[in-house]
């Protein structure tokens, strides 16, 4: 049986990159999409995370290669000005160019332009990403779309968009493992869903600051600042675990007028921002 190794990028208190949405949330609908797939065409496939929770990139590599797959894939998506898909693989080519370019085909088939295949190299002329130096096999990071532009945005800002790149990469695998697209007699017994949470007081607001609003643990100025949002693209690009551009946030909890980001990273003040 083949094997596939899926990891959603970031989850926890890592957000990775957050405009019009959470990088997490959609990295994570996306790998379930692509696992429930391809487990319908009987492939054995291990996800590093099916929940919300934050996991070290050691970790996510030592479960890939104790699993011992034949591909591995990361979903993520991108920040920082631009538009389109894209995807990496190593700099040695082989079965992960093979892989990228079969995903990347597909990607396009849902409606999405692509920026091409990449590569980056690190110290001593190596792959620059740890999650593809450092896998056993051929690994490639795929970048769906930019959450902070909002033409990009409307490609993945429903489940059911996300399910459609998570499926166009499951297609591609199969592709690249030779394997057939049908449906298989048996059943997944158990697939998996995303528990979505009850919110009574969501909404969406947009920043109004003029320089940057500090993200604070707690709802108050006593609380330590954990992270900007800026309208100040160089930050951004940067430090981007720290500054976070401005755009449309959504909110799930309020207390004397400071938000809670959906993101879970902490709280604005709710004076400099307009509901939307």
């Amino acid at each position: 049986m083949s094997k596939v190794f899926i990891s959603p990028g970031h989850g926890g208190n890592i957000s990775g990159a957050v405009g019009y949405v959470v990088e997490k949330d959609v990295n994570l609908k996306m790998a379930i999409a692509c696992a429930n797939y391809l487990r319908k065409r009987g492939v054995d496939v291990l996800l590093s995370r099916d929940v919300d929770k934050e996991e070290s990139l050691s970790e996510k590599i030592s479960k890939c290669n104790e699993f011992k797959p034949d591909v591995a894939i990361e979903c993520h998506n991108n920040a920082g000005g631009g538009k389109g898909f894209e995807i990496y693989h190593s700099i040695v080519g082989g079965v992960g160019k093979n892989l990228a370019k079969n995903i990347e085909d597909e990607v396009k088939k849902i409606g999405q332009n692509s920026r091409g295949l990449k590569t980056k190299i690190g110290n001593g002329g190596r792959d620059y990403f740890a999650f593809i130096r450092q896998t056993t096999c051929p690994a490639v990071i795929c970048e769906g779309a930019f959450v902070d532009n909002k033409e990009d945005v409307m490609l993945i800002d429903t489940d059911q968009e996300c399910s459609l790149f998570g499926e166009a990469y499951a297609k591609g695998i199969l592709k690249t493992l030779n394997l057939e697209d049908k449906v298989l007699d048996t059943e997944i017994t158990q697939p998996i869903v995303i528990q979505k949470p009850e919110i009574n007081n969501t909404y969406k607001i947009t920043i109004m600051a003029q320089g940057g609003l500090n993200i604070r643990k707690g709802p108050g100025n006593d609380y330590q600042v954990v992270a900007v949002l800026t309208d100040n693209q160089t930050l951004v690009e940067s430090k981007p675990e720290y500054y976070y551009p401005y755009g449309v946030y959504t909110i799930v909890e309020t207390k004397n007028n400071w938000g809670k980001l959906k993101s879970g990273i902490g709280w604005i003040y709710l004076d400099y921002t307009k509901r939307i």
